[in-house]
């Protein structure tokens, strides 16, 4: 490091070649004041400042009650061909109301782009795959029966007339 006029410049080897360890000029650079060093520290332990930000608005408390209704809100639908799920063989496929709560979560992570087969699923309890691999007669009796239990909301994202 040399002091020229109060100036603090330092060398530095400038390549002149692309090869590693090929020749190199020295040439003089300016350095800051010592006063700033310590901002311009870049070593890779030293974590980059971070912006200052607000903190975010806390989420509100979503709660629901799990109800116990006097009338079950299900529907046991018969479907001609049993099958296999899960170790158990499935001959009855149960649907059920869905809360309000259901249906609010369900518009709020889905919004405008869902399936019916979503929709069935959290109704009847079985992923999307399996209700569409039902022979096509029972995928109909499940719809059918799901569809009656369909609340208003999700009935007309789909258009569908009131039953």
């Amino acid at each position: 490091m040399n002091d020229h006029n109060n100036t603090l410049t330092a060398e530095v080897r400038v390549p002149i070649s692309k090869e590693i360890g090929g020749p190199a000029k020295v040439e003089e650079i300016p350095l800051p004041p010592p006063e700033l060093w310590s901002e311009l520290e870049n070593s890779a332990d030293k974590e980059p400042p971070q912006p200052e930000t607000q903190p975010a608005a806390p989420e509100p408390k979503w709660e629901m009650a799990t109800l116990d209704f006097v009338d079950a809100p299900v529907k046991m639908v018969p479907i001609d061909f049993s099958f296999r799920f899960a170790g158990e063989v499935v001959s009855a496929i149960p649907v059920r109301r869905l809360t309000t709560g259901e249906v609010d979560q369900f518009l709020r992570t889905h919004g405008a782009g869902f399936s019916t087969f979503e929709v069935f699923a959290l109704m009847t309890g079985l992923p999307v795959p399996v209700l569409r691999g039902l022979v096509a007669e029972d995928g109909d009796k499940v719809a059918e029966a799901a569809l009656d239990f369909l609340p208003r909301s999700i009935r007309q994202a789909f258009d569908f007339p009131e039953s």
